[in-house]
């Protein structure tokens, strides 16, 4: 067994998007339980990953597995019996994934799917907004300008403002699935998120009319006794990412 796999970003991304964090999930405990990259995936084999994944059926296992053969994440060895599993750094390289930045997962955390591509698509942007600032020295967003302050300004402990509509767009997911991704790392304590709002609004319904009249989306909430419109959340990741080796050209 590996206490611990760095797994490339885009693999989170890339499941979330055509749906199957499911089977990577199984994939990713198969790379944590087989050290040497090869298994039989026999009885005893499948009933052990069956009560460790929670499935339910052996007809969901041998799906997930072909899955797996489908994408060519495994393949079946006739002679040996053995199924090799691929490693990380060959996908990447079947894909085309030049981003080296990868998300460490062990025994503990590699169930938590949903909670962990939260995590990396706010953290990635969080740190693409940063690189932004400092390269333009300055970027304004909704009226509020975002300083890259001095070569000494550490990134890493700065919060960012993301917008579920621009994840969403950026990712080519739903404000919705950006939105839950988002609380589901929020629960994990993998992400610190501020909820950022605006003046006090004196009279609802005449800004309601106004927004209507513009064609402007109603973004007002009732906050602290008052109403307000809703501003962009401010977004901080609470870990750290890991980088694999380049991809030779």
């Amino acid at each position: 067994m590996i206490s611990e796999i760095s797994v490339p970003i885009q693999l989170f991304i890339d499941a979330q998007q055509q749906g199957y964090a499911k089977k990577l999930q199984f994939f990713l405990a198969l790379k944590l339980l087989y050290k040497c990259g090869k298994t039989e995936l026999d009885d005893g084999e499948l009933l052990f990953l069956e009560l460790t994944e929670e499935i339910g059926s052996r007809k969901t296992t041998l799906k997930y597995i072909e899955f797996l053969l489908r994408k060519g994440w495994l393949t079946y060895n006739t002679k040996t019996g053995y199924y090799i599993i691929k490693s990380f750094d060959r996908i990447r390289s079947e894909n085309n994934w030049r981003v080296r930045l990868s998300y460490p997962v062990d025994f503990n955390s590699y169930r938590n799917i949903k909670a962990i591509t939260g995590a990396i698509i706010y953290g990635y942007l969080h740190k693409d907004f940063w690189r932004e600032v400092r390269r333009k020295k300055s970027v304004q967003i909704k009226g509020s300008t975002y300083h890259f302050l001095s070569p000494h300004f550490n990134y890493k402990e700065a919060p960012a403002p993301l917008s579920v509509l621009g994840i969403g767009s950026i990712f080519k997911i739903s404000a919705t699935t950006a939105s839950r991704l988002k609380n589901y790392a929020l629960k994990q304590k993998l992400l610190e998120v501020k909820k950022n709002y605006g003046a006090i609004i004196p009279n609802k319904k005449a800004m309601e009319l106004c927004l209507d009249y513009n064609d402007k989306p109603n973004n007002i909430v009732f906050v602290e006794g008052n109403y307000r419109f809703q501003l962009i959340d401010t977004i901080l990741p609470l870990f750290l990412f890991k980088k694999r080796k380049k991809l030779k050209t």
